[in-house]
């Protein structure tokens, strides 16, 4: 079933899809790691430390936590998303107009994420989308053909 994954037509797919799982990481171990390097940022993140939400449900968290709970959500989406694909590509019933059009769904959903690092001036999302993007689309200018 794994080595599926592999077969002409869906390499590319799979690689992406792996690609996804690594930016999970990467994102992650970006986040853990991070320190404040300067007196203002270290200002900034007790500023939002101590802001407080009522968002409901009892539940009063603070901007900090918000910031925490979005940043891991990248990370889960990611490798939630990597994983899917490679159920599909690894899935000998799978068939190739189906991984095709999840082709077509991560190529949107990764330049939507790319437009999202431009716009905020973030340059990780860029560069980690454009090297998604790149197999993403290979993959759907490969599989072109074969599928009619």
């Amino acid at each position: 079933m794994a080595r599926n994954i592999w077969k002409p037509g869906r390499r590319l797919f799979s690689t992406a899809a792996f690609l996804m799982i690594l930016t999970s990481i990467a994102h992650t171990l970006g986040i853990v790691a991070s320190k404040p390097e300067t007196a203002a940022e270290a200002r900034v993140i007790a500023e939002m430390s101590g802001l407080r939400l009522p968002m409901g449900m009892g539940m009063i968290p603070s901007l900090m936590d918000v910031y925490w709970a979005f940043a891991f959500s990248m990370s889960v989406t990611f490798a939630a998303l990597g994983v899917i694909n490679l159920v599909l590509a690894a899935g000998a019933e799978t068939p190739a107009r189906l991984l095709r059009r999840a082709g077509w769904v991560n190529a949107l959903w990764v330049a939507a994420f790319m437009i999202v690092g431009w716009a905020y001036r973030v340059p990780p999302p860029l560069i980690f989308g454009a090297l998604i993007e790149a197999f993403v689309l290979a993959g759907l200018i490969a599989t072109r053909r074969s599928i009619k």
